[in-house]
């Protein structure tokens, strides 16, 4: 036995000894310097060659010549054109799921007054379709163009939305107090509205172009202050002080996401605060502002004057219930809530569908933003991407400012609630920001 394993052990010994006495392949040489340079030396002769060919006179190697040009205009078209992706579907949907049940709300919500205001039930609702239809087909058109355009388009229409707010100042119609509209023919126009996605396009080229250096004061802070006096100068003339908030507060979140220090927004926008405060408090036109103020604390106080637009829509709100009234069956719509087809919309959803009618279309809303911010997410390009974000930081903040003054948690102001409020202009306005967010989308980098 003894013996056996002994052999046993030096035939495995033996074994081990032959597989050290093995040589491993050696590494593969590399290749040297010379060798290197003549690959280089022989491909940039073959280049030279090809080009000499293409620009020859010889008329039999003209269609080679130009076959390989186009090949190489098309590789470099390819590496310069955009990448082009389908639309985006969820926000799209969501988008006219919005826009169907806005117009659904808008007549139940408008017929009373539109029976009261022009004899026929049906006035604000088909004003409101033609909007919408007119808005569906801008919004197809913008979202099938190359948004890198719009860089170009910038000058021209800064300049008709500035000689739109003059006309106002100089011509426009009054109404409520103020003087925020245009006739145009039919129907009217409210420069204020374009002003928005302006100030908006302006912001998101000029830091597209300053890059880095939004850093500094001169390209984070400068554009910011001018493009806001010279709008927020117009629509304080107008007395119109919720378009002020939002295109100040927009404006202010297009720098912040471009990466502008955020100590001096918040050093310029404590000075601009407090600037209008002061017009506010002592200026007699502004008389309103603080009367409405003052009712915010309690609308009860004076329910049957400055008070009885909140105390209605507090009462249409609470009688809503859990599951509401039902469809088309409100009561504070029969002429109790003044404005009911514009601002107070949602008063009349909350009555009419209850809290849970309420929350599914919050819920809506809350899609729409989050899809919205999704895209501006996905966008590689720094102009699309603060583009869509402004958009979306706009549209999010009229969303909770009119939800906060139907319910009394802010002062009363004229914010319209998207794809629910009577407005041509803001209709039209809406779609076409849409339209850009899907245009962008289509050239976004695909993540599902």
């Amino acid at each position: 036995m003894e013996d056996r394993r002994k052999k046993q052990h030096r035939k495995y010994e033996d074994l081990a000894m032959e597989e050290k006495k093995v040589k491993r392949p050696s590494p593969p040489e590399k290749k040297h310097k010379d060798r290197k340079n003549a690959d280089r030396a022989r491909k940039k002769a073959s280049v030279r060659d090809r080009i000499e060919k293409v620009l020859a006179p010889d008329p039999v190697a003209e269609p080679s010549a130009d076959r390989v040009l186009r090949n190489e205009e098309q590789t470099k078209a390819r590496l310069i054109a955009p990448r082009y992706y389908g639309l985006d579907l969820p926000f799209l949907i969501i988008t006219m799921v919005l826009l169907a049940v806005g117009l659904i709300m808008m007549y139940s919500a408008s017929y009373a007054w539109a029976i009261d205001d022009t004899g026929d039930s049906a006035y604000y609702i088909n004003r409101q379709v033609v909007f919408a239809a007119a808005g569906i087909a801008v919004m197809v058109v913008i979202m099938f163009f190359d948004y890198r355009i719009m860089k170009k388009l910038l000058a021209p229409y800064l300049l008709i939305v500035f000689a739109l707010l003059i006309m106002v100042s100089a011509v426009g119609l009054e109404g409520g107090g103020a003087q925020r509209w245009i006739s145009a023919g039919a129907f009217t126009l409210q420069p204020s509205e374009f002003a928005k996605l302006g100030v908006i396009w302006f912001l998101a080229w000029i830091y597209d172009k300053a890059g880095t250096r939004v850093r500094k004061f001169a390209w984070g802070i400068l554009p910011l202050a001018g493009i806001l006096l010279a709008v927020d100068g117009f629509l304080i003339m107008q007395k119109h002080i919720s378009a002020l908030l939002l295109v100040t507060l927009s404006g202010a979140a297009v720098a912040f996401y471009a990466g502008a220090d955020w100590r001096w927004l918040a050093g310029v926008g404590a000075a601009g605060a407090g600037g209008v405060s002061l017009l506010v408090a002592f200026l007699p036109q502004f008389d309103y502002i603080r009367a409405r103020i003052a009712i915010f604390r309690d609308p009860f106080s004076d329910m049957l004057d400055v008070g009885f637009q909140t105390v209605q829509s507090i009462y249409a709100v609470s009688t809503g219930g859990l599951f509401g009234v039902g469809l088309g069956q409100s009561r504070q719509k029969q002429l109790f809530l003044p404005e009911t087809q514009n601002d107070y919309v949602f008063s009349i959803v909350c009555e009419e569908l209850g809290l849970v009618g309420a929350l599914m279309i919050l819920g809506l809303f809350i899609a729409f933003i989050i899809c919205g911010f999704r895209i501006a997410l996905r966008v590689r390009d720094t102009f699309g991407k603060l583009l869509v974000s402004g958009i979306m930081t706009l549209l999010a903040m009229q969303i909770l400012l009119n939800i906060m003054v139907v319910t009394n948690a802010f002062p009363v102001t004229g914010v319209s609630l998207p794809f629910f409020s009577y407005g041509g202009t803001s209709l039209l306005l809406l779609m076409i920001e849409v339209g850009i967010v899907l245009c962008v989308s289509r050239q976004s980098e695909k993540t599902y």
